[in-house]
């Protein structure tokens, strides 16, 4: 019997153990299947809109909250005439835009230049040194391009006249804007 066990045993041979097969080869995916993969779906499309919408509210209401508070602080357009540099040239007006051309004086610094050389409130700044001043902006551009102690030559209209004055800068005080 023992040999008859030995028999059956070297006819019944243990099952091969199959190959692993290779996995397939990738197939690579197009751009289009890709770019499908991205696409989010219905909730994810809800959730990207109700998130534009709330960056467009924020957006408003900051744009209003400026607004607002550039309204109570004064005329957005309306800024002193300064120089950004070390020793800053000043001339000592606030400045507003005008519809009709050259920039208003809104105001004068006492003691300031633009004071000596006989500017006053509501005249209309049309010409620095020959350059034509259409907005405050320009006249400020003016202003930091030069130096305390500078001559400038400023042509104003007052009412139905044009005046021309001569302004020497000044250096800027720590109590002027």
């Amino acid at each position: 019997m023992a040999e008859e066990l030995a028999a059956r045993r070297r006819r019944v041979q243990p099952p091969a153990e199959p190959e692993p097969k290779a996995p397939p080869p990738r197939r690579r995916r197009s751009l289009r299947d890709r770019l499908r993969a991205l696409r989010p779906g219905p909730r994810g499309r809800r959730r990207l809109r109700v998130a534009l919408l709330a960056a467009l509210i924020t957006l408003l209401l900051a744009g209003g909250a400026i607004a607002v508070g550039s309204a109570m602080s004064g005329s957005p357009s309306r800024a002193p005439a300064t120089a950004g540099n070390g020793a800053r040239a000043w001339l000592g007006i606030d400045m507003a835009s005008t519809p009709l051309g050259g920039v208003l004086v809104a105001g004068v610094a006492p003691g300031s230049p633009a004071q000596a050389a006989g500017i006053r409130p509501g005249d209309v700044i049309t010409q620095i040194d020959t350059q034509p001043m259409a907005a405050p902006s320009i006249v400020e551009a003016a202003i930091a391009g030069m130096q305390p102690g500078d001559h400038v030559e400023i042509q104003l209209q007052r009412g139905t006249s044009t005046l021309t004055v001569e302004a020497t800068l000044a250096q800027q005080g720590a109590g002027h804007p």
